[in-house]
């Protein structure tokens, strides 16, 4: 809950949503690497939604295993690249 951000405003008709941190669904979206997975985080790295690095930083903590962090963080700085 610690990295969710809590939304609640006239537009939810005050119901109160949470969404996950950009970091944590770029992740989820780079590890998935659907090719429209592919679009959107490229999308977010080209507007400077987050940087490579600090998706790199967060790798280390994610709960897969090495050769899929390995593949990641390759994902990572191929879709970074301009």
């Amino acid at each position: 809950m610690s990295r969710v951000h809590r939304v609640q405003n006239r537009q939810t008709n005050d119901r109160v949503g949470y969404c996950l941190d950009i970091l944590d669904l770029f992740l989820s979206k780079a590890a998935a690497g659907r090719p429209k997975d592919r679009e959107f985080c490229s999308a977010l790295l080209k507007y400077g939604y987050l940087s490579p690095e600090d998706a790199i930083d967060k790798i280390p903590i994610m709960p897969i295993g090495e050769e899929d962090q390995k593949r990641l963080l390759s994902r990572i700085r191929r879709w970074a690249k301009p």
